[in-house]
């Protein structure tokens, strides 16, 4: 490819006058090694932000199981406050009937391990009687609560 260029022959060649700096051994062994500090560093840093996506897992899922709780005692005091209303609007004018406290345990999909208790009482105002029911709807054994009040006339 070069065919004017002439080799070097490097056995003679006089390296006292070039300056070529051989490494010092010496230099390699003052070095600290910032290496280790700086690899801890960063797996307590990682380590750090995996801790805290962990406990925001842990809540929001958390908080997603008491929501449902919630909406299920929602339904089971609406369900129970129904139930109560059908009977008792079945006298005319509304009556509460003989019970005042009646209770309703759900064994329906979606609505199992809840309960609904419900209140009646009635008051007469300008010659026409009014019942008022409170519903109380409870999932797993009262950790959600939700409360429906209706008056019937």
């Amino acid at each position: 490819m070069y065919r004017n260029t002439k080799h070097l022959d490097t056995k003679h060649l006089d390296t006292k006058h070039l300056d070529i700096k051989q490494p010092n051994k010496a230099h390699y062994n003052k070095q600290a090694g910032l290496g280790l500090p700086v690899a801890l560093f960063i797996i307590i840093i990682m380590s750090l932000i995996a801790i805290a996506v962990n406990q925001l897992t842990a809540s929001s899922s958390q908080a997603y199981s008491q929501n449902v709780l919630s909406a299920r005692a929602f339904y089971a005091a609406e369900s129970g406050a129904q139930l109560r209303s059908h009977s008792v609007l079945s006298a005319n004018p509304c009556s509460c009937g003989g019970a005042e406290n009646v209770t309703y345990n759900f064994t329906v999909s979606g609505l199992n391990q809840c309960q609904a208790s419900t209140n009646c009482t009635s008051f007469v105002a300008n010659g026409e009687t009014f019942c008022t029911i409170v519903s109380v709807g409870s999932c797993s054994n009262g950790v959600a609560e939700r409360t429906i009040e209706v008056r019937l006339k």
